[in-house]
This record gives structure tokens, sequence and C-alpha cells, in this order.
């Protein structure tokens, strides 16, 4: 009750020096938005109203729809300058009740020229795993279960109410609570692709439309955290691809959901795609050449690449003809092959690429090495 009168103190400090002011109605608005458990409270100022307003009441309710919580706290925003700060909050059956109470004097001006004042944030104390809390505006209704705000200016002495319009409540939920639809509704799960095309290391992501879906989140798991990461949001329904850029012989898993916004800015999510496991592959083998070694064997030589399990050597009597395998190198920090064999006076031409295990335990290559060809005349042909 004492936080109450407070609100009516600051009313009472105009009398000295202003007449006093009919009650008048009106509509004003609100607005919630959410940050995880925390919820931010902003008033727009009152449509036509440009006095000075010194003083303003505003009340909220929180509600558990599921799980269970602590008593809330709210914390006013600096930026608002008040004499008075108060913020009531008691217990309401299964819900809470805040009453914000704002005021000061004559010269006080709490919105500052602005069409719209920050109070503060209003923070949650979820106790449960699985919780659904909303927040709405709320005080004594106007006859038609509408929220109202009061407030004083400083040319009145008498309070204002007016009916909130447009503001709209939220819902802050835990990921499985949010994740569930709502009663009677089933929002599609999604079926996730991602592909990459030979020898690149652009990722594409490909998966269905899913009805009634106002965007989707695709997640990557995270080796270090052990924890998957939004990496991309999707804003429109209709979308279903995307692609990005991953370094070269790394693997990946990826998941997807799709989400429907609702009113008062919350989201409902589907359940996650079935998770999908893609290889980037290694990088294409650069410096690669062809020497002598002996009468019988060619040396082939490359540039180590990253990442790099092993590498496979392929041989052609053509540039352009049929290549054979003709040795598979099964460590990837190895450069010089000279094992084999190549016929004296006869050219060939050979290429050789790399390549990593892949996430479903098989072999990823890179891209084909440009052919380089040789010829083995004999010790004649050995460097001095």
């Amino acid at each position: 009750m004492k936080r109450i009168i407070l609100f009516f103190v600051a009313v009472l400090v105009l009398a000295a020096t202003v007449p006093t002011a009919a009650n008048a109605a009106g509509t004003g608005s609100g607005t919630l938005s959410v940050d995880k458990n925390n919820v931010s409270v902003s008033l727009a100022i009152p449509g036509g109203k440009t006095k000075t307003i010194t003083s303003l009441r505003v009340q909220l309710r929180v509600s558990v729809t599921s799980g269970t919580m602590d008593q809330p706290d709210f914390t006013f925003d600096s930026s608002i300058p008040s004499t008075v700060k108060s913020a009531a909050i008691k217990k309401d059956g299964s819900a809470y009740m805040v009453d914000i109470i704002l005021s000061g004097k004559k010269n006080q001006d709490i919105f500052k020229n602005s069409e719209n004042a920050k109070l503060g944030i209003l923070s949650l104390k979820p106790t449960s795993t699985d919780y659904q809390i909303k927040v709405e505006f709320a005080g004594k209704t106007d006859g038609s279960n509408a929220p109202v705000i009061k407030y004083a200016e400083s040319s009145s002495l008498s309070e204002v109410t007016l009916t909130m319009s447009h503001a709209l409540p939220v819902t802050v939920g835990s990921t499985a609570q949010v994740n569930a639809p709502p009663s009677g509704k089933t929002m599609g799960k999604p079926k996730l692709t991602a592909t990459v095309k030979k020898g690149k290391n652009r990722v594409y992501f490909k998966w269905n439309k899913i009805s009634g879906a106002s965007g989707y989140r695709l997640y990557r798991y995270d080796e270090k955290t052990k924890k998957y990461k939004k990496i991309k949001t999707i804003t429109k329904g209709g979308t279903t691809s995307y692609s990005k850029k991953y370094g070269y012989a790394s693997s990946h898993r990826f998941r997807i959901r799709a989400f429907k916004t609702e009113a008062g800015g919350a989201k409902t999510y589907s359940s996650y795609s079935s998770t999908v496991k893609v290889t980037v592959p290694p990088t294409k083998v650069k410096k690669f050449s062809a020497e002598y070694w002996s009468d019988g064997k060619a040396a082939l030589l490359w540039k180590k690449v990253s990442k790099a399990k092993g590498y496979q050597i392929y041989r052609s009597k053509k540039k352009s003809g049929k290549y054979l395998r003709v040795k598979t190198i099964r460590k990837g920090k190895i450069t010089k092959c000279t094992s084999v064999k190549h016929k004296l006076g006869k050219t060939y031409y050979y290429k050789i690429r790399a390549y990593v295990t892949g996430a479903d335990k098989k072999r990823v290559y890179g891209k084909f090495s440009v052919a380089v060809p040789y010829k083995n005349k004999g010790s004649s042909t050995a460097p001095i």
C-alpha cells in the first residue's frame, strides 16, 4: 500500500502551482520483448500528448503456464529520470503482479521528448528444467478486459487512465517447452540434406518446406563444447536451401528445425530434423613432378596437403587417356614416392589426389593434380 500511495504523492506535489484538470480518456500502448529469461518493458507516449509526463503507473501479470518459478525481479532502466522508482511484486494466486510506479516533480519528463520510454527489465526465475511463463500488461480494466495505464502530466493534477492498445503478451520458455507445438496443431519435422561438390569446400543444404513455418534455424555440432550451435536463421518460411563454406578436409554434423513466430514475438519450434553428416574434401595437390630415380623407376614428388590421410597416384599412356591407379600412399605426411616402376624409353603421364576419412568412415577425395609427363631415358636423365 505504501508504494501505491507514492504515485499520488507526485500528483499532490503539483497542487501548489497547477490548477486541477479533469480526467481524460484515450489509448496508450506498451511493448514486451524477450531475451532468454528477461523481458524488456517499454511504453509509448499516449497519442496526441505533448505535455511533460511526470508520473505513471502500469502493472504486469506473470503467470506460470507450466513448470515452476520463483518471484521475478524488476530493474529500472538507468535512462529513466524519476524521483521515485517503485516496483512492488506480490503473489496473486499462482501468478505474480508487478506494480511499476514512476513519480516526481513538475519538471520531470519520463519520456524526455521521445515517443518511447524503456522502463526496465523483468528478470524471470524459472526453477524447473521445462517451463513456460506468460508475461502481460495488467491492472484494472476498462470494462472490456483490456489493461490500463495511469499517468499525470506537468500541467495536470488529476491522474489520467488510458486503455492499453496493441499490448501483446509474450511467452518465455525452455527449449523443450517452446519446441512443443500448440495443442491441436503439429508442425512438421524438416528433412535435411547436405552435399559438397567434388573438390569444393561449399556445403549445400536443402530441406522440405514446412506448412505454417515462419522460418528455419540451422545448427552445427561443435566438437569442443559437445553441443549444437546455431549457424543460421532463415526468416522466410518458403526458403528451402542455403549454402556455406567450410575449411577443406573437415567433417561436420548438421540439423535443422522450423519455427513459427507467434503474436508478441514468441517462437514455436518443430522437432529437429535427423542429423546429417558431411565431409569437405582436401585441397588439390600442388607442385606435383616426376623425376628420374633409377633405370626402372620414377621419383614422384609433391607438396603436402593439410590434414590429408593419404594419396593416390594414377598413370596413363596418354595425357587424355584412361588413368589407372598405380599406388596408394596411406600417410598424409609423405611427399615422395620412388616405388612406381617405369620402363625405359616409355613416356607416361602421372597425376595424384589426396584423401581424408569422411564422417561415414569412407574416403573422401580431393581433385586430381595436373597431369605431368615423364620419359625414363635411363641413367642419362638422372640429376647431376
